[in-house]
């Protein structure tokens, strides 16, 4: 309708998951990490939470657009308010299994041969199941059942669960605290900032051929970044529509006025776009004077570079101590034991990624401690957010320095 006007080669603002459209944001691109991390260090069970509309869906199928197909076998199950029994019926079908019996061994017996198989041809197996949330405990206990066929060493099948921040609640129940205890990897992907927002809607307007990276005006993206609280999916919906709209008012750019147009004749229908700020943790998604706001940002970036030099000083100790495989010949065990009494240099490795933790907790400090004379009396329960944060990752710090030191 309002793309020759524009001038786009198609929709900017489709609402189906097209991963050629992924704006990769920093909390994006460290879930995306997450996932490949967790694929490639044989992990039995990945779990990616987020808001509803905050782009997991998008994020995993473009992940399935790097993995090797020849070498990677991918199932993804969208229809979750099933029994355990159709679960393990839909699992079959997505592989084209076929089972001699009806029986449950059955089913489990079939799945067990072609996993074996194509482990022996050295291929990887992924299940991934989407809007995990509504699966019953029952259902989720028959997924752990899963992770049982291995090799002894090597898990044969690998599953990502994505779902909405109640599937933590779920998965925090005591009965399935065995399914708990075996999730290897697990992101929680938060909504964009207000930066971001600003970045992802040029994206989105350069991806659909857009030549005009100003079409939506700055005070347009401020009320946009407002009524959508950086979730991608209503971030979409808003700006598809404020097309539409300007499209009918032959207006040249969107403006503030037009995002309004749209707020209200959606909720004048008696919709919303989201739950209101409160339920939603009571965030403040105002772009007015909100220096503090811009703070605790930064601040959750810098936690999140802590935590991925974490993760990378885990592969590197792993890497450093991980013992050798039985049956390697002599040749080979003599240059590992060259390694280990020339280790100097991965040592000297070990000791510059303490020091670039030292400097990344220090920074979190000092800018907790600014924070804190700057933060106003209605943002104490932000303070106690960021604070404890901090005081989580300072102990994970420290553990895992003395663990590893």
């Amino acid at each position: 309708m309002y793309e020759n006007f524009y001038e786009l080669k198609e929709k900017p603002f489709n609402l189906l998951a097209d991963p050629a459209f992924l704006y990769l944001s920093k909390k994006h691109e460290l879930a995306l990490n997450y996932l490949e991390y967790g694929l490639s260090e044989q992990a039995g069970f990945i779990v990616i939470t987020g808001e509803v509309g905050s782009g997991k869906t998008t994020l995993i199928k473009y992940l399935l657009t790097k993995l090797d197909r020849t070498t990677t076998k991918t199932a993804m199950i969208f229809n979750t308010n099933i029994t355990p029994r159709e679960f393990l019926e839909l699992v079959l079908r997505e592989w084209d299994i076929t089972s001699e019996g009806k029986e449950k061994a059955d089913y489990y017996n079939a799945l067990y041969n072609f996993l074996l198989h194509k482990y022996t041809r050295r291929n990887q197996v992924v299940l991934i199941v989407d809007e995990a949330q509504n699966l019953s405990l029952e259902t989720l206990e028959e997924i752990r059942m899963l992770s049982n066929l291995n090799d002894e060493k090597h898990p044969l099948l690998h599953i990502i669960l994505l779902g909405q921040p109640n599937l933590r609640e779920r998965l925090n129940q005591k009965t399935l605290e065995q399914l708990r205890q075996r999730i290897a990897v697990h992101y929680h992907l938060e909504p964009l900032d207000y930066e971001d927002t600003v970045r992802y809607i040029k994206h989105r307007l350069q991806k659909a051929g857009g030549q005009n990276q100003e079409l939506f005006m700055p005070d347009a993206i401020d009320s946009i970044y407002q009524h959508s609280q950086g979730i991608p999916r209503v971030i979409n919906v808003i700006c598809d529509t404020a097309l539409v709209f300007g499209f009918a008012e032959g207006a040249e750019q969107i403006t503030n006025s037009i995002i309004e147009s749209v707020i209200e004749e959606r909720t004048s229908g008696g919709l919303s776009f989201l739950e209101d700020s409160e339920s939603r943790g009571g965030k403040n998604f105002s772009t007015e004077g909100n220096g503090a706001a811009k703070e605790l940002e930064e601040i959750k970036e810098q936690y999140t570079v802590l935590n991925t030099h974490i993760a990378e000083l885990t592969m590197l100790v792993k890497k450093l101590y991980s013992e050798n495989a039985p049956g390697k010949n002599v040749v080979e065990n003599m240059v590992n034991k060259h390694r280990k009494l020339s280790g100097a240099g991965e040592k000297k490795k070990r000791q510059n990624a303490h020091k670039k933790l030292d400097k990344e907790r220090n920074k979190l400090l000092d800018r907790i401690k600014s924070l804190e004379k700057k933060f106003q009396r209605n943002t104490t329960s932000n303070r106690r957010v960021i604070s404890r944060f901090l005081t989580k990752t300072v102990a994970r710090y420290g553990a895992f320095r003395n663990s590893s030191g």
